[in-house]
């Protein structure tokens, strides 16, 4: 499989990510796997049943899962991989509520992730990553 280039990646994002946050499956943060199957071809939210329209309908489905990153392994099908490309998706330790957001790496280092405003690239910590290379 090709290798996903900066460029592609940050496109990917932007066009997925770029609007206001709004909960729902696909939306919110779980807009950056519409990014990654944008860039890939392979869905992490194959499957998935979880349905919910709010915060506190999120915060019981990741609760009964264990968590942010328990739900994540749980419902991505994808190799881990503890040092994310171009193109990967990383859930990122963040300030808001979870204290943990879906991102697309960038480049080593930068993810581009959901905001109530849209999309933003930011620097941080991960916590989990998924790539699709098999």
């Amino acid at each position: 499989m090709a290798r996903v280039t900066e460029r592609a990646a940050f496109n990917a994002a932007l066009d997925n990510l770029r609007d206001p946050f709004a909960w729902g499956l696909r939306r919110d943060c779980t807009a950056a796997c519409v990014a990654f199957t944008a860039l890939h071809g392979a869905d992490p939210l194959e499957g998935c049943a979880d349905d919910y329209s709010t915060a506190i309908g999120a915060a019981r489905i990741l609760k009964r899962a264990g968590g942010y990153l328990a739900w994540c392994d749980a419902t991505f099908n994808l190799p881990k991989t503890t040092t994310p490309e171009a193109g990967d998706l990383a859930l990122i330790a963040s300030a808001d509520t979870f204290g943990a957001a879906l991102a697309i790496c960038i480049q080593p280092g930068e993810y581009a992730t959901k905001t109530e405003a849209g999309m933003a690239i930011v620097k941080a910590d991960i916590l989990g990553a998924w790539s699709c290379r098999f």
